[in-house]
């Protein structure tokens, strides 16, 4: 179990730069599409300010991931808990985006399927 706790948390910071790496892609499709004129610059900085918020939050739960010891949790569902409550916390006090929220939850369980299977 340890073992499965400790490749979690290294596969979890594959998945967050994943994620980072797919704003990235994302903000640049905005500047595209409003260099083509496709959306306005309203919807462009709307959208713009919007990823970068997400990408501060990834910084912020990538914080988190590096700094927590697998070793002080029994379980991987307590240290996962911990994760969630932890980045819960972050997104408040720093006015993150809900959305990356469901983001990381989706990547915190698809990561506790691949290494509990």
């Amino acid at each position: 179990m340890r073992q499965s706790k400790k490749h979690y948390l290294q596969i979890l910071k594959v998945e967050v730069e994943d994620l980072r790496e797919d704003l990235e892609l994302m903000i640049e499709e905005c500047r595209k599409n409003y260099q083509s004129e496709k959306i306005t610059e309203h919807v462009f900085l709307a959208n713009l300010t919007l990823f970068k918020n997400e990408l501060l939050g990834l910084e912020e739960f990538s914080r988190i991931v590096d700094t927590t010891e697998y070793d002080s949790f029994e379980h991987l569902e307590t240290m996962m808990d911990y994760l969630r409550k932890r980045f819960r916390e972050k997104m408040y006090t720093g006015g993150l985006a809900e959305a990356l929220y469901i983001c990381i939850e989706r990547k915190l369980n698809k990561v506790a399927r691949y290494v509990t299977q």
